[in-house]
């Protein structure tokens, strides 16, 4: 059996595993925290917000319109009903009454000001839920795209899981150790190809002696510089 060729092919299905783990963790984040999704769900917050504050004060505009009309409307009950006969008395109420309408002409202009806010802000409401509808559906799309190649990568795992584990199987356990230990240290590449009379993965010229061993399907060698396992095909 040569071990060292197991050894670099367990490793390739290790790279594509953790490449495939990354890449689905990876889409499962962007799906989830999508940045300009959330900026247009603030957007909406913000102009919600402001709608409630504007309908809050246009009711306590409308309550004062309500309460100072009342009072016009008694106080002129009181000036007309005949059972005030007193001059001062009279004038004071027709003074009032007067008072009364400048207050409420001031608080229907202020009312006016504030149905004109509200209805911005309904406008503003409505553009910013029609633009995140928008960009929702736009998301949809590329979501979709994102979700498909999930899916695909995750149905690969089985695969690339059952070959590994059927390598494994044939290889000695303290073998396996190594390479595991190794691969975690020297990330990711714990078996490195002869290329050009050198390690490829650290670039020192190996002597012929470590190239031959290489070479030997029964026999492992590590490089002496980078301490990987040395793979010749």
């Amino acid at each position: 059996m040569n071990e060292t060729f197991s050894l670099y092919r367990l490793q390739q299905l290790d790279s594509q595993r953790i490449q495939r783990l990354k890449r689905i963790k990876q889409i499962d984040q962007i799906i989830a925290s999508d940045k300009a999704v959330l900026k247009a769900q603030s957007v909406i917050q913000k102009a919600t917000n402001a709608l409630t504050e504007s309908d809050n004060q246009l009711e306590e505009v409308r309550k004062k319109v309500e309460e100072k009309a009342l009072k016009l409307k008694l106080t002129q009950a009181k000036l007309f009903g005949g059972k005030i006969s007193a001059t001062k008395e009279l004038q004071d109420l027709q003074a009032e009454s007067e008072a009364l309408r400048r207050t409420i002409k001031t608080l229907e202009d202020e009312q006016m000001r504030m149905l004109e806010i509200n209805e911005a802000r309904q406008e503003s409401k409505k553009k910013a839920e029609a633009d995140l509808q928008q960009l929702l559906n736009k998301k949809a799309t590329e979501n979709s795209l994102l979700l498909g190649e999930r899916e695909r990568l995750k149905s690969q795992l089985p695969k690339i899981n059952s070959q590994r584990e059927a390598l494994k199987s044939q290889l000695d356990s303290k073998l396996i150790e190594d390479y595991e230990s190794l691969f975690k240290s020297k990330g990711g590449v714990a078996v490195a190809e002869v290329f050009d009379e050198s390690c490829k993965a650290c670039g020192v010229e190996l002597s012929p002696t470590d190239i031959q061993i290489a070479a030997n399907p029964n026999k492992i060698t590590k490089c002496k510089s980078c301490g990987r396992i040395l793979y010749k095909s």
